[in-house]
């Protein structure tokens, strides 16, 4: 792994700069603006505000009203903007339809393990926030032992980085593909930069960039 950074004129730059802004700041159209370049550089399409089946605000008003509690500026924002979009969003751990969006355990549950053995959400207390912190929950086998973990600072930078790892894991043929590492670490690939972090530390996962490649490595 390389700590130069990309050409600013290639996917890779655009990324990692992107990428870097919206860790760096408060600002949400920071993140929406890595969305906008994984769909145009990574994926098989780009956002298109002409898609009829974008959500609209009439789908999470209702969305809101039937939980009986307000849905965060930063959902509402995604889910307008690419939440529509599957192939960006839900190829295994889905981010939530508007109309998938439930209480759990204390929280507004935003994002499900496939197999349903955890999920990622925002605690009811937080929802008055913009783009509050984020928070993950393990199904134990002793429900006495669940407990919520924090995941991210900011409900915006969950959100992307659910769609980065939706996307590179969409079986998109000649785009992406998915499997175990073996003895590879993209951290040791001098070919690859590191992208700046997202989830905690304690997930041992992280972001790679190269010339023609989006890398998602963790163990497991």
């Amino acid at each position: 792994m390389t700590d130069a950074q990309a050409p600013a004129d290639t996917a890779a730059g655009r990324i990692a700069a992107a990428l870097q802004a919206a860790v760096a700041t408060d600002d949400r159209a920071a993140a929406w603006r890595v969305a906008e370049l994984v769909a145009a550089d990574w994926s098989a399409r780009p956002l298109d505000a002409a898609d009829a089946d974008r959500y609209t605000d009439a789908d999470l008003d209702a969305a809101a009203t039937a939980l009986g509690h307000p849905l965060p500026a930063a959902l509402r924002e995604a889910l307008k903007l690419f939440g529509h979009r599957d192939d960006l969003t839900r190829s295994q751990d889905p981010l939530a339809r508007p109309d998938e969006l439930e209480i759990h355990e204390g929280a507004l549950i935003f994002r499900n393990e496939n197999q349903g053995v955890c999920w990622w959400g925002v605690l009811l207390e937080d929802l008055d926030q913009d783009d509050p912190p984020t928070y993950y929950c393990p199904d134990p086998a002793d429900k006495a032992e669940q407990t919520w973990d924090r995941w991210t600072d900011r409900l915006s930078l969950a959100i992307i980085d659910t769609l980065m790892a939706e996307t590179v894991i969409a079986e998109v043929e000649d785009l992406t593909d998915a499997g175990e590492l073996g003895e590879y670490d993209p951290g040791d690939d001098p070919g690859l930069t590191a992208l700046p972090k997202i989830q905690p530390e304690w997930a041992e996962a992280a972001w790679y960039v190269g010339d023609d490649v989006l890398v998602h490595g963790r163990p497991g």
